[in-house]
């Protein structure tokens, strides 16, 4: 579906925006025919150097990121994305457990490219933009005029086979390299496309890093759509970014949706008047929404809707739906295609079952099977409920549950929830200490550390005996996180 998209919009309408780019104060558009003629050159580059290879990739969000990924994906290559946030010693170790073969990277990660090739023997570097990589490519525009067909020209690539390894955060345990099939990317793009509503003449932004499957999904998804998505290497700027590429709607993590909305509330009373025009939705993923940064969208005029997904699932599962109307701090509405079914087990952990899951974890059968049953239905972990309507919600991780001493249980995430309504309250992580289990929550406050453990003393008295917060830690820096958004775990 993606191979046939694109080589239709690039038959059809080649001179429309598929990408728009920052030039100084202004935004130009890349057309969808630059655009599949630069993938169809990096294809015919693989297709002579490094066939059926796996090719890493490294580098902020870009143009020349997406074009190297599509690339991969239509020559038979396999595209590993690689976190640029991670040190070379990490990465060292992913591109040797896929066997990677080349790291292709932006000039910001130039030496950390370098000093991951010179551990690596025989891996082979590209840097986009390089005189290098463009001695390549000239050779590329050569040969495809000598031969007179493209990729285009050829058939569409087996959709079934492992053409992307995106690592799993490793928030809880080691990163394990998730191999996705491009059927299990298209499924999210088919299930996003019902679900909200965006098509040619919309312009969006990259602002998930595509190096997680959330960012990358999402941006096939726009492409899909006939979407001009502008380019957004800097995340910091998302307030600027949305004004120059006059951006429709968003996918973004709660922090950044946070951030924007802060910048927002500076510069006017709604969206609208302060960015120029409304924006039409916001869907947040990766990590969980709370309910103060959703009421602060929706005073600023923005409907927000939530989604959910692992890296096992393509990041398909659920997503909020606009004909459906608002469901707060819900998960949205399980996915509308038939082939993908979802439940909930006995034991209350959400299952799927479907194109979107993965193939497996690359050489590691036995992890594989640990989540993947006998009847191909994949266990989340996360614990949850599905309303007759389809709402999904999520009441956390099975494994961070806590077991205290008198045998109760208790989500940590349902705490969290309450302690980030509490005026002042950031950031919160809620822990099981010691050996009868007793509640820690760990608190990173805008206000004096007095004020935070009198809020904590106050929703202590509403709760349950079992559920009070024994100890209470306040921070003084924000929590360490993912790149897509959650709290790295220790």
């Amino acid at each position: 579906m993606l191979f046939e998209t694109f080589r239709k919009f690039r038959e059809e309408r080649p001179d429309d925006p598929a990408f728009l780019v920052s030039l100084g104060d202004r935004s130009l558009p890349i057309t969808w025919k630059k655009f599949t003629n630069d993938i169809a050159a990096v294809v015919w580059v693989i297709g002579k150097h490094a066939p059926g290879s796996t090719i890493a990739l490294l580098g902020e969000n870009s143009y020349e990121w997406v074009v190297a990924h599509a690339a991969c994906l239509f020559a038979g290559a396999t595209a590993v994305s690689v976190d640029a946030n991670l040190g070379a010693d990490d990465i060292v170790k992913r591109l040797v457990k896929v066997s990677a073969v080349a790291l292709l990277h932006s000039s910001l990660y130039s030496d950390k490219a370098h000093d991951v090739a010179e551990r690596i023997p025989g891996l082979a570097t590209g840097g986009f933009g390089t005189r290098r990589t463009d001695f390549y490519l000239a050779a590329a525009i050569k040969g495809l005029q000598l031969f007179g067909k493209t990729v285009w020209d050829g058939p569409a690539p087996d959709v079934d086979r492992t053409s992307s390894i995106v690592f799993t955060s490793g928030t809880t345990s080691e990163p394990r390299g998730v191999e996705l099939p491009i059927r299990a990317i298209e499924t999210f793009v088919r299930s996003t496309s019902k679900a909200l509503p965006m098509g040619r003449g919309d312009s969006s932004m990259m602002l998930l890093p595509l190096h997680h499957i959330f960012g990358l999904s999402a941006t096939y998804t726009m492409l899909a759509n006939g979407v001009a998505v502008g380019v957004c290497p800097d995340f910091r700027r998302v307030y600027d970014a949305i004004i120059r590429f006059r951006a429709d709607f968003v996918f973004i993590v709660p922090a950044l949706a946070d951030i924007l909305a802060a910048k927002i509330e500076r510069n006017g009373k709604s969206a609208e008047e302060a960015l120029g025009q409304p924006i039409r939705w916001i869907l947040t993923g990766g990590a969980p929404l709370s309910r103060r940064v959703y009421e602060r969208l929706v005073a600023l005029g923005i409907p927000t809707l939530s989604g959910y997904g692992l890296t096992e699932t393509a990041a398909c599962y659920s997503m909020g739906r606009m004909a459906a109307g608002p469901r707060p701090c819900s998960a949205g509405q399980v996915a509308d295609l038939e082939e993908v079914e979802t439940k909930v087990s006995e034991s209350g952990e959400l299952l799927v079952r479907g194109p979107c899951v993965m193939r497996g974890y690359y050489k590691a059968p036995e992890a594989t099977a640990r989540v993947i049953d006998s009847e191909g239905w994949f266990h989340t972990g996360d614990a949850g409920r599905i309303d007759p309507d389809g709402t999904v919600w999520i009441d956390g991780r099975l494994s961070r549950t806590i077991v205290l001493s008198s045998g109760k249980k208790i989500a940590p995430e349902e705490l969290e929830g309450r302690l980030q309504s509490l005026p002042g309250v950031v950031e919160a992580l809620v822990s099981g200490e010691g050996d009868t289990r007793d509640v820690r929550a760990e608190i990173y406050a805008s206000i004096p550390e007095e004020r935070v453990r009198a809020s904590v003393a106050a929703l202590n008295r509403t709760l349950p005996v079992y559920q009070r917060i024994k100890t209470v830690v306040v921070r003084t820096e924000p929590f360490p996180r993912t790149s897509s958004g959650k709290i790295k775990l220790s």
